[in-house]
Order: C-alpha cells, then sequence, then structure tokens
C-alpha cells in the first residue's frame, strides 16, 4: 500500500536527493512543478509525476541524476520507504490528505468548515478535560493510545 501507487517514483526521489543533501529542495520544486500541475487537472494528468519529470526537476535544482537514478533503485531507499509505508499502516493512514486532530483521525479533504468544527469539537473537550493546554496531548491523547509516532525526535528522511 502507498499513499498514492501513482507517486512512487517520487517517494524513491526524495529518499534519492536526501542522499545529495537535497531533500527539500526537491520536495519543493516537486510540489511545484509535478503535484501542483497533477492537483490542478484534478488527479487526471499523472505525467507530471512520472520519472521523466522527476529526472527534469532533479536536473533543474542540480541534482547529479544518474546518482539520483541509482539511489531511487537502491535497497536502501526501497526499504526506508517500506518502512513509512508501514509507519502509515500502522496508524490506519490510507490516504493524503489526512490528519489527526488530538488523536482523531480524518480521512481525505475536507471543507474549511467541516475542518474548523472538528477542531473546535476536539478544543472543548480538551478544554472540558482539566488538563493544562500544554500537557494535553502528551498525558490525554498519547495516554490513551499507542505510544510511539514519527516526531522531530525521529524524523524522515535521514
Amino acid at each position: 500500500m502507498l499513499i498514492h501507487q501513482v507517486v512512487t517514483d517520487a517517494h524513491h526521489a526524495g529518499c534519492a536527493a536526501a542522499k545529495q543533501g537535497k531533500f527539500v529542495e526537491f520536495k519543493n520544486a516537486f510540489w511545484d512543478k509535478a503535484f501542483g500541475p497533477y492537483a490542478a487537472s484534478g488527479g487526471k494528468e499523472q505525467a507530471s509525476l512520472g520519472t521523466d519529470n522527476i529526472m527534469k526537476i532533479a536536473q533543474g535544482i542540480g541534482l547529479d541524476t544518474a546518482k539520483l537514478k541509482a539511489d531511487m533503485d537502491s535497497a536502501e531507499c526501497k526499504a526506508q520507504i517500506e518502512t513509512d509505508v508501514n509507519e502509515l499502516t500502522k496508524w490506519h493512514v490510507n490516504s493524503t490528505p489526512f490528519f489527526f486532530i488530538n488523536g482523531k483521525p480524518l480521512n481525505g479533504a475536507l471543507p474549511k468548515n467541516e475542518f474548523k468544527q472538528v477542531i473546535d469539537e476536539q478544543l472543548k473537550i480538551a478544554e472540558a478535560s482539566g488538563v493544562p493546554g500544554a500537557d494535553y496531548y502528551q498525558k490525554v491523547v498519547l495516554g490513551k493510545g499507542e505510544k510511539q509516532f514519527r516526531s522531530k525526535a525521529d524524523p524522515r528522511p535521514r
């Protein structure tokens, strides 16, 4: 399972770009030059997500495209993607976007007013708990469930 099977190469390219120290540059360029056109087409135009465009994007930000391609196909990047997929599966994340609001999963895009409603409901619950806001997530949300989740203390990619 990948969130969007069509972006498999992009996941591997992100890993490979990180090996050249340019993950953030690649991610930003990919979102602008690949995902942007895909999203603007309502998901119909998938060519911008393909390997040819990924290589153009990589070249445009100064990546060594031969090394990028080799790293994309490497066992290390494949293992990293598999680890990420396993982490997403553990949390039942199966789409993008996907949000957690105080531990409550929200699958898919929501209109702004519905998103606001969920946030407002969760704020009321948090305020009624009597737990100080700064402590609520740690003590209540994590206190109810699984204790491990990737965070700034365990970032990806490395």
